[in-house]
Protein backbone atom coordinates (compact mmCIF):
# COMPACT_ATOMS: atom_id res chain seq x y z
CA UNK A 1 0.00 0.00 0.00
CA UNK A 2 1.46 3.35 -1.04
CA UNK A 3 0.58 6.18 1.37
CA UNK A 4 -0.63 9.53 0.10
CA UNK A 5 2.10 11.95 1.13
CA UNK A 6 1.06 15.52 1.70
CA UNK A 7 2.86 18.66 2.72
CA UNK A 8 2.85 19.31 6.49
CA UNK A 9 -0.45 20.92 7.47
CA UNK A 10 -0.51 24.69 7.05
CA UNK A 11 -0.63 26.78 10.22
CA UNK A 12 -2.50 29.64 8.52
CA UNK A 13 -6.27 29.71 8.95
CA UNK A 14 -9.24 31.88 8.06
CA UNK A 15 -11.20 32.79 11.17
CA UNK A 16 -14.85 32.25 10.18
CA UNK A 17 -16.95 32.83 13.30
CA UNK A 18 -17.31 32.91 17.05
CA UNK A 19 -20.60 31.83 18.57
CA UNK A 20 -21.92 31.54 22.09
CA UNK A 21 -24.28 28.82 23.19
CA UNK A 22 -26.13 27.89 26.35
CA UNK A 23 -26.74 31.05 28.37
CA UNK A 24 -30.37 31.87 29.00
CA UNK A 25 -29.59 34.94 31.13
CA UNK A 26 -27.12 37.08 29.17
CA UNK A 27 -27.94 38.27 25.60
CA UNK A 28 -25.60 36.94 22.91
CA UNK A 29 -24.76 40.46 21.70
CA UNK A 30 -23.35 41.41 25.12
CA UNK A 31 -21.43 38.16 25.40
CA UNK A 32 -19.84 38.56 21.96
CA UNK A 33 -18.83 42.14 22.76
CA UNK A 34 -16.90 41.05 25.85
CA UNK A 35 -15.48 37.92 24.17
CA UNK A 36 -13.92 40.19 21.55
CA UNK A 37 -12.39 37.70 19.10
CA UNK A 38 -11.34 38.65 15.53
CA UNK A 39 -13.82 39.57 12.84
CA UNK A 40 -14.89 36.87 10.35
CA UNK A 41 -12.41 36.62 7.50
CA UNK A 42 -9.35 37.46 9.60
CA UNK A 43 -6.26 35.47 8.63
CA UNK A 44 -4.48 33.85 11.58
CA UNK A 45 -1.12 32.05 11.46
CA UNK A 46 -0.97 29.92 14.59
CA UNK A 47 2.80 29.51 14.19
CA UNK A 48 3.35 33.26 14.52
CA UNK A 49 0.39 34.41 16.61
CA UNK A 50 -0.47 33.30 20.14
CA UNK A 51 -4.04 32.25 19.38
CA UNK A 52 -4.30 30.19 22.56
CA UNK A 53 -3.22 33.21 24.58
CA UNK A 54 -5.90 35.30 22.90
CA UNK A 55 -8.56 32.73 23.83
CA UNK A 56 -7.33 32.64 27.43
CA UNK A 57 -7.50 36.44 27.68
CA UNK A 58 -10.99 36.40 26.20
CA UNK A 59 -12.18 33.81 28.71
CA UNK A 60 -10.67 35.82 31.58
CA UNK A 61 -12.60 38.93 30.48
CA UNK A 62 -15.82 36.95 30.18
CA UNK A 63 -15.57 35.41 33.64
CA UNK A 64 -14.63 38.72 35.23
CA UNK A 65 -17.84 40.18 33.79
CA UNK A 66 -20.32 37.37 34.56
CA UNK A 67 -20.37 34.20 36.64
CA UNK A 68 -21.17 30.89 34.96
CA UNK A 69 -21.38 27.31 36.20
CA UNK A 70 -19.32 26.35 33.15
CA UNK A 71 -17.42 28.23 30.45
CA UNK A 72 -15.60 26.32 27.70
CA UNK A 73 -13.99 27.59 24.50
CA UNK A 74 -13.72 25.06 21.67
CA UNK A 75 -11.95 25.49 18.35
CA UNK A 76 -12.96 23.41 15.34
CA UNK A 77 -10.85 23.33 12.18
CA UNK A 78 -12.46 22.46 8.86
CA UNK A 79 -11.01 21.44 5.47
CA UNK A 80 -9.67 24.47 3.65
CA UNK A 81 -8.10 25.72 6.90
CA UNK A 82 -11.28 27.30 8.18
CA UNK A 83 -11.46 27.90 11.92
CA UNK A 84 -14.55 28.47 14.06
CA UNK A 85 -14.82 29.04 17.81
CA UNK A 86 -17.76 28.16 20.04
CA UNK A 87 -18.06 29.43 23.60
CA UNK A 88 -20.27 27.03 25.57
CA UNK A 89 -21.85 28.38 28.73
CA UNK A 90 -23.94 27.00 31.57
CA UNK A 91 -25.71 29.60 33.71
CA UNK A 92 -25.63 29.35 37.48
CA UNK A 93 -28.87 27.56 38.30
CA UNK A 94 -28.66 25.37 35.18
CA UNK A 95 -26.27 22.83 36.69
CA UNK A 96 -28.86 20.15 35.85
CA UNK A 97 -27.30 20.24 32.37
CA UNK A 98 -24.17 18.68 33.93
CA UNK A 99 -25.74 15.89 36.02
CA UNK A 100 -23.11 13.30 35.12
CA UNK A 101 -22.14 10.09 36.89
CA UNK A 102 -19.49 10.38 39.62
CA UNK A 103 -15.96 9.81 38.37
CA UNK A 104 -14.98 6.15 38.82
CA UNK A 105 -12.08 5.33 41.10
CA UNK A 106 -11.06 1.83 40.03
CA UNK A 107 -7.95 0.42 38.35
CA UNK A 108 -9.12 -2.58 36.32
CA UNK A 109 -6.57 -4.57 34.35
CA UNK A 110 -5.92 -3.62 30.73
CA UNK A 111 -7.29 -6.75 29.01
CA UNK A 112 -4.77 -8.22 26.62
CA UNK A 113 -2.89 -4.90 26.61
CA UNK A 114 -5.53 -3.57 24.20
CA UNK A 115 -5.89 -0.14 25.78
CA UNK A 116 -2.14 0.45 25.67
CA UNK A 117 -2.02 -0.82 22.08
CA UNK A 118 -4.78 1.62 21.10
CA UNK A 119 -2.92 4.49 22.76
CA UNK A 120 0.16 3.62 20.67
CA UNK A 121 -1.97 3.54 17.52
CA UNK A 122 -3.44 6.99 18.25
CA UNK A 123 0.02 8.39 18.96
CA UNK A 124 1.36 6.97 15.69
CA UNK A 125 -1.65 8.25 13.74
CA UNK A 126 -1.28 11.81 15.09
CA UNK A 127 2.46 11.78 14.42
CA UNK A 128 1.88 10.86 10.77
CA UNK A 129 -0.73 13.59 10.46
CA UNK A 130 1.59 16.23 11.88
CA UNK A 131 4.23 15.46 9.28
CA UNK A 132 1.76 15.39 6.37
CA UNK A 133 2.24 11.64 5.83
CA UNK A 134 -1.45 10.94 6.53
CA UNK A 135 -4.61 12.97 5.87
CA UNK A 136 -5.77 15.17 8.74
CA UNK A 137 -9.44 14.89 7.79
CA UNK A 138 -11.43 11.79 7.00
CA UNK A 139 -12.07 8.55 8.87
CA UNK A 140 -10.13 6.25 6.55
CA UNK A 141 -10.80 2.52 6.31
CA UNK A 142 -11.01 0.00 9.14
CA UNK A 143 -12.86 -3.14 10.22
CA UNK A 144 -14.62 -1.54 13.19
CA UNK A 145 -18.06 0.03 13.31
CA UNK A 146 -16.38 3.43 13.66
CA UNK A 147 -13.09 4.43 12.05
CA UNK A 148 -11.16 6.98 14.08
CA UNK A 149 -8.57 7.64 11.38
CA UNK A 150 -8.15 4.31 9.70
CA UNK A 151 -5.09 2.23 8.95
CA UNK A 152 -4.24 3.35 5.41
CA UNK A 153 -0.49 3.71 5.93
CA UNK A 154 2.22 1.02 6.07
CA UNK A 155 3.07 1.97 9.65
CA UNK A 156 -0.56 1.65 10.72
CA UNK A 157 -1.73 -1.33 8.69
CA UNK A 158 -0.20 -4.07 10.90
CA UNK A 159 -1.76 -2.63 14.05
CA UNK A 160 -5.44 -3.30 13.38
CA UNK A 161 -5.43 -7.09 13.60
CA UNK A 162 -4.70 -6.89 17.33
CA UNK A 163 -8.03 -5.10 17.80
CA UNK A 164 -9.97 -7.28 15.37
CA UNK A 165 -8.92 -10.42 17.26
CA UNK A 166 -8.63 -9.08 20.79
CA UNK A 167 -11.74 -6.99 21.37
CA UNK A 168 -14.35 -9.78 20.92
CA UNK A 169 -12.35 -11.99 23.32
CA UNK A 170 -12.00 -9.26 25.93
CA UNK A 171 -15.26 -7.37 25.38
CA UNK A 172 -16.59 -7.69 28.94
CA UNK A 173 -13.24 -6.69 30.44
CA UNK A 174 -13.13 -3.60 28.22
CA UNK A 175 -16.64 -2.68 29.41
CA UNK A 176 -15.27 -2.84 32.95
CA UNK A 177 -12.56 -0.34 31.97
CA UNK A 178 -15.24 1.98 30.54
CA UNK A 179 -17.28 1.80 33.74
CA UNK A 180 -14.63 1.60 36.46
CA UNK A 181 -11.25 3.03 35.41
CA UNK A 182 -10.32 6.28 37.15
CA UNK A 183 -8.19 7.33 34.14
CA UNK A 184 -10.52 9.13 31.71
CA UNK A 185 -8.16 8.64 28.76
CA UNK A 186 -8.17 4.87 29.33
CA UNK A 187 -11.97 4.95 29.54
CA UNK A 188 -12.13 6.88 26.25
CA UNK A 189 -9.75 4.47 24.53
CA UNK A 190 -11.78 1.51 25.78
CA UNK A 191 -14.94 3.02 24.26
CA UNK A 192 -13.11 3.40 20.93
CA UNK A 193 -11.97 -0.21 21.09
CA UNK A 194 -15.53 -1.44 21.57
CA UNK A 195 -16.06 -0.50 17.92
CA UNK A 196 -14.58 -3.92 17.16
CA UNK A 197 -17.29 -5.71 19.16
CA UNK A 198 -19.44 -8.21 17.29
CA UNK A 199 -22.93 -7.16 18.45
CA UNK A 200 -24.46 -3.73 17.84
CA UNK A 201 -27.15 -4.46 20.43
CA UNK A 202 -24.58 -5.24 23.13
CA UNK A 203 -22.66 -2.09 22.23
CA UNK A 204 -25.77 0.07 22.49
CA UNK A 205 -26.58 -1.34 25.93
CA UNK A 206 -23.06 -0.60 27.16
CA UNK A 207 -22.79 2.87 25.65
CA UNK A 208 -26.10 4.25 26.90
CA UNK A 209 -24.78 4.71 30.47
CA UNK A 210 -21.40 5.97 29.16
CA UNK A 211 -23.21 8.99 27.68
CA UNK A 212 -23.29 10.42 31.24
CA UNK A 213 -19.59 9.89 31.95
CA UNK A 214 -18.02 12.96 33.64
CA UNK A 215 -15.33 13.07 30.92
CA UNK A 216 -16.05 15.08 27.78
CA UNK A 217 -13.91 12.71 25.73
CA UNK A 218 -15.73 9.59 26.91
CA UNK A 219 -19.14 11.15 26.24
CA UNK A 220 -18.00 12.28 22.80
CA UNK A 221 -16.88 8.83 21.73
CA UNK A 222 -19.88 7.05 23.27
CA UNK A 223 -22.29 9.32 21.39
CA UNK A 224 -20.28 9.02 18.17
CA UNK A 225 -20.52 5.24 18.50
CA UNK A 226 -24.29 5.29 19.13
CA UNK A 227 -24.73 7.15 15.86
CA UNK A 228 -22.52 4.71 13.98
CA UNK A 229 -24.27 1.68 15.49
CA UNK A 230 -27.62 2.94 14.20
CA UNK A 231 -26.53 4.04 10.72
CA UNK A 232 -28.15 2.11 7.85
CA UNK A 233 -29.94 -0.36 10.13
CA UNK A 234 -33.42 -1.70 9.48
CA UNK A 235 -34.59 -1.41 13.09
CA UNK A 236 -33.87 0.86 16.05
CA UNK A 237 -30.85 -0.20 18.09
CA UNK A 238 -29.49 2.92 19.79
CA UNK A 239 -31.49 4.21 22.78
CA UNK A 240 -33.31 7.49 22.21
CA UNK A 241 -33.54 8.85 25.76
CA UNK A 242 -29.78 9.22 26.48
CA UNK A 243 -29.33 10.89 23.10
CA UNK A 244 -32.08 13.44 23.78
CA UNK A 245 -30.66 14.17 27.21
CA UNK A 246 -27.18 14.68 25.73
CA UNK A 247 -28.46 17.45 23.46
CA UNK A 248 -28.74 19.58 26.62
CA UNK A 249 -25.25 18.73 27.87
CA UNK A 250 -22.85 21.65 28.20
CA UNK A 251 -20.37 21.28 25.35
CA UNK A 252 -20.38 21.32 21.57
CA UNK A 253 -18.87 17.83 21.44
CA UNK A 254 -21.85 16.53 23.43
CA UNK A 255 -24.62 18.01 21.33
CA UNK A 256 -23.14 17.57 17.86
CA UNK A 257 -22.52 13.84 18.37
CA UNK A 258 -25.94 13.52 20.01
CA UNK A 259 -27.38 15.37 17.02
CA UNK A 260 -25.96 12.87 14.54
CA UNK A 261 -27.03 9.92 16.69
CA UNK A 262 -30.55 11.37 16.64
CA UNK A 263 -30.36 11.75 12.85
CA UNK A 264 -29.59 8.04 12.53
CA UNK A 265 -32.46 7.06 14.84
CA UNK A 266 -34.98 9.23 12.95
CA UNK A 267 -33.68 8.00 9.59
CA UNK A 268 -34.45 4.47 10.78
CA UNK A 269 -37.87 4.93 12.35
CA UNK A 270 -39.22 8.13 10.79
CA UNK A 271 -41.35 10.53 12.83
CA UNK A 272 -43.02 7.93 15.07
CA UNK A 273 -41.49 9.54 18.19
CA UNK A 274 -41.72 13.13 16.97
CA UNK A 275 -43.67 14.32 20.00
CA UNK A 276 -41.14 12.89 22.43
CA UNK A 277 -38.24 14.41 20.51
CA UNK A 278 -39.78 17.87 20.24
CA UNK A 279 -41.00 17.89 23.85
CA UNK A 280 -37.56 16.90 25.13
CA UNK A 281 -35.21 18.69 22.75
CA UNK A 282 -37.15 20.87 20.32
CA UNK A 283 -35.72 24.09 21.74
CA UNK A 284 -32.17 22.77 21.61
CA UNK A 285 -32.59 21.58 18.02
CA UNK A 286 -33.86 25.04 17.03
CA UNK A 287 -30.88 26.75 18.64
CA UNK A 288 -28.42 24.35 17.05
CA UNK A 289 -30.03 24.75 13.61
CA UNK A 290 -29.53 28.52 13.81
CA UNK A 291 -25.77 28.29 14.39
CA UNK A 292 -23.07 29.01 11.82
CA UNK A 293 -21.03 26.10 13.19
CA UNK A 294 -21.81 23.24 10.76
CA UNK A 295 -21.09 20.57 13.35
CA UNK A 296 -24.14 21.84 15.26
CA UNK A 297 -26.41 23.12 12.50
CA UNK A 298 -26.19 20.22 10.04
CA UNK A 299 -27.53 17.43 12.29
CA UNK A 300 -30.18 19.68 13.84
CA UNK A 301 -31.46 20.79 10.43
CA UNK A 302 -31.48 17.18 9.26
CA UNK A 303 -33.52 16.03 12.25
CA UNK A 304 -36.08 18.84 11.87
CA UNK A 305 -36.42 18.15 8.13
CA UNK A 306 -36.96 14.43 8.74
CA UNK A 307 -39.53 15.05 11.47
CA UNK A 308 -41.43 17.56 9.31
CA UNK A 309 -41.13 15.62 6.08
CA UNK A 310 -40.00 18.76 4.27
CA UNK A 311 -37.52 21.63 4.30
CA UNK A 312 -38.85 24.08 6.88
CA UNK A 313 -37.11 27.16 5.52
CA UNK A 314 -35.59 29.90 7.66
CA UNK A 315 -35.15 30.19 11.42
CA UNK A 316 -38.56 31.81 11.98
CA UNK A 317 -40.39 29.17 9.95
CA UNK A 318 -38.63 26.37 11.81
CA UNK A 319 -39.63 27.82 15.17
CA UNK A 320 -43.25 28.28 14.09
CA UNK A 321 -43.44 24.68 12.90
CA UNK A 322 -42.01 23.32 16.16
CA UNK A 323 -44.35 25.44 18.30
CA UNK A 324 -47.44 24.63 16.22
CA UNK A 325 -46.62 20.92 16.01
CA UNK A 326 -45.93 20.66 19.72
CA UNK A 327 -49.16 22.48 20.59
CA UNK A 328 -51.22 20.35 18.18
CA UNK A 329 -49.81 17.04 19.35
CA UNK A 330 -50.22 17.94 23.02
CA UNK A 331 -53.83 18.90 22.27
CA UNK A 332 -54.49 15.57 20.59
CA UNK A 333 -53.78 13.81 23.89
CA UNK A 334 -56.86 15.35 25.52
Amino acid sequence: MTPVVQAPPSTEFTFASVEVFGSRKVPKEKLLEVIGLPAPGTRIDKARFDFVGMLQASKKRLLETWKFALCRYSVIEYPGNIMRVTVDLVDEGDEWRMAFHPAPEGQPEDPGGLVAAWARYVEKLEGLRRTGAYPVFGAGQCQGIVCFGGFGHPELLPLEQTFVEGVPRHFDALVRVVREDRDEVRRMHAVMLLSYGSSREKLAAVLGPAVKDPSTGVRNEALRMLGAIQKDQGHTISPLEPVLEALWFPQSTDRNKAGWALVRIVETEGAVRRKQILDSAGEMLLQMAAMEQPTDSEPALKVLTLLAGRDLGDEGARRRWVEETTTRERGSEH
